[in-house]
């Protein structure tokens, strides 16, 4: 007996320790700079977002292009907002063997591969002759001569053949300049057969006036490290190194007179992309859909980018949206984006053209100016699914004390007819004695009720039943989209007499907000059963837009002012 279960245990196990291998995430791999000379290191890190045994990386591939000069492993496993995360990850460390645009290649691990890396290998960077310094610095821009606005690369590299304490580098400032830190890293590099620990700083710069831009002096310091004599003697202060950088001097141009555009974007590339919250080949008159349209720019900020408009639109109405911009960066400088949306929602079937929409650009790398475009698009809207008069009419039925309607089949005989008789007899007898009992106990109901609201009111502030009411609608959960609603709606007006839609209907006469709770209303209670899905980005906008409005009467443009406009 103990040998089958031992035998059925070693089953067991084995077969978890496929299924987890099997459904193991996909290696990641990843190196520290992208650009580097022929006599430098480079750190290539290869991880896996499970905490899994492997055999490791097969790293023959790599060594066509590049030495391998060493290789450590390590595993984790942490609990961090009640998930449980694991990973593997493994650090080595390359030296290239040529100049030129080398290639990492997919690296294979337990069947799984990583992606290729293309890594660009510079010449020997030219040193003084005679006698090296044990620590010495060195600083350089990408360019010396710029358009206002268009981004500039720092770099600062720290050299030291010495062990150093207590190193502390000054951080360039400017009063006429945006700055952004890009990273740092830390490498080996081989000079006059000397070996250096180099520290490498890179920071993107963006002149904002016309004239001349100084990136001052940067001043490092440091404490040479002392070897104590024993180890009961406390570690001595050696000698205090200070090495500063040179100045370097950018002449900023004004934007040619050739660009023609609104805005002034020198950029390395931008793109427009288009998404949509659904099929938009599919909509429907009174259906809601969402436009997201979004600037990728390489080379600039997010302030910079700036906010889209959406054109009115023949056969539909439409509600912009505020925009969402954020900034990443590389050692190649940062990568921004913007997002813009607007919620259509179509008022009459046909053809519906939404207009182009075109954004020009100054492209650093050619010198000219570029143009990005979204063409213009027409989109077929369907008839209302399936139209009824009682679709017409938007909340014609009060469905506070209700419940959804249920389908029931046509009796086709005298006896299933009476049985029938006799089950609505029998509930019009309950309801008459429900009635009787809940005139009796109405005070103490409606005390109660406003008992519950006045709590409610109290520990639900807006903001948080507007979060509630957002997250609901994101993930077009209509069975709990209307409580989220009725939540928001008592608080945001500040009334407990909200126990409907219908209700809502009557706090705003807003059109839209009169299509989105008809369209919410016929899910829940109408009769479109034929699995055409909720979406509640609609009903999310047109809230958005009354909050918006409340706030602000004269609401102004929430984008982001570019740094610099002609």
């Amino acid at each position: 007996m103990q040998r089958f279960i031992a035998v059925i245990a070693f089953i067991v196990v084995i077969s978890f320790t496929m299924i987890s291998n099997a459904s193991a995430a996909t290696p990641i791999a990843k190196v520290d700079r992208s650009v580097i000379a022929i006599d430098d290191t480079l750190t290539l890190t290869i991880r896996i977002n499970d905490g899994g045994s492997y055999a490791g990386p097969n790293l023959d591939p790599v060594k066509t292009n590049f030495h391998l000069l060493g290789n450590s492993q390590s595993s984790r496993h942490m609990i961090r907002n009640g998930q449980s995360e694991s990973w593997t990850e493994w650090v080595i460390t390359l030296m290239p063997k040529r100049k030129g645009q080398l290639e990492i290649p997919a690296i294979d691990i337990d069947g799984q591969r990583t992606q290729a890396i293309t890594v660009s290998v510079q010449p020997s960077i030219p040193t003084p002759e005679g006698t090296l310094e044990a620590v010495f610095l060195e600083s350089e821009v990408d360019i010396d001569n710029a358009y206002v606005q268009q981004q500039i690369i720092f770099t600062l590299r720290i050299f030291q053949s010495i062990q150093l304490d207590n190193m502390n580098i000054s951080e360039p400032e400017f009063d006429n300049a945006a700055m952004e830190k890009l990273g740092q890293n830390s490498f080996q590099r081989r000079i006059q057969n000397a070996l250096y620990r180099v520290h490498e700083l890179r920071y993107a710069i963006y002149p904002q006036e016309i004239g001349e831009l100084i990136i001052p002096e940067m001043i490092f310091s440091a404490n040479e490290a002392m070897a104590r004599q024993s180890v009961f003697s406390l570690s001595a202060q050696g000698k205090r190194i200070r090495k500063m950088t040179k100045q370097h001097k950018i002449k900023v141009k004004a934007p040619p007179s050739s660009f023609t555009g609104n805005i002034w974007l020198p950029a390395k590339s931008i793109q427009l992309v288009e998404r949509w919250s659904g099929n938009p080949d599919t909509i429907s008159v009174g259906d809601s859909i969402t436009r997201i349209i979004t600037i990728e720019a390489e080379g600039l900020l997010d302030s910079q980018l700036p906010p889209l408009s959406f054109n009115p639109i023949d056969g539909a109405k439409s509600y912009p949206d505020k925009g969402s911009s954020e900034t990443s960066v590389t050692d190649q400088g940062s990568l921004s984006s913007r997002a813009d949306s607007v919620a259509i929602i179509p008022t009459r079937e046909g053809k519906v053209t939404l207009a182009e929409i075109r954004l020009q650009w100054w492209d650093t790398k050619l010198n000219k100016m570029q143009e990005a475009l979204i063409p213009a698009r027409t989109l077929t809207v369907k008839p209302a699914i399936n139209k009824t008069p009682s679709d017409s009419t938007p909340l014609a039925i009060d469905h506070s004390l209700t419940t959804p309607k249920a389908s029931t089949a046509t009796a086709n005989s005298d006896t299933t007819h009476l049985l029938w008789q006799l089950i609505a007899g029998g509930f019009a007898l309950a309801w008459l004695v429900t009635l009787y009992l809940w005139q009796q106990s109405k005070g103490k109901h409606f005390t109660k009720v406003e008992q519950q609201n006045t709590t409610v009111k109290k520990s639900l502030s807006e903001q948080q039943a507007f979060k509630q009411l957002s997250k609901v609608c994101r993930d077009n959960n209509i069975g709990t989209a209307r409580i989220a609603l009725l939540n928001w709606a008592r608080v945001y007006w500040q009334t407990n007499n909200i126990q409907s839609l219908q209700d809502i209907q009557a706090q705003s006469d807003h059109p839209a907000l009169n299509i989105a709770l008809s369209e919410l209303d016929n899910r829940l209670y109408g009769h479109q059963t034929d699995g055409h899905s909720w979406n509640g980005e609609g009903l999310l906008s047109v809230i958005k837009w009354i909050r918006e409005s409340t706030e602000n009467n004269s609401s102004q443009n929430n984008g982001l002012k570019p740094l610099y406009s002609n």
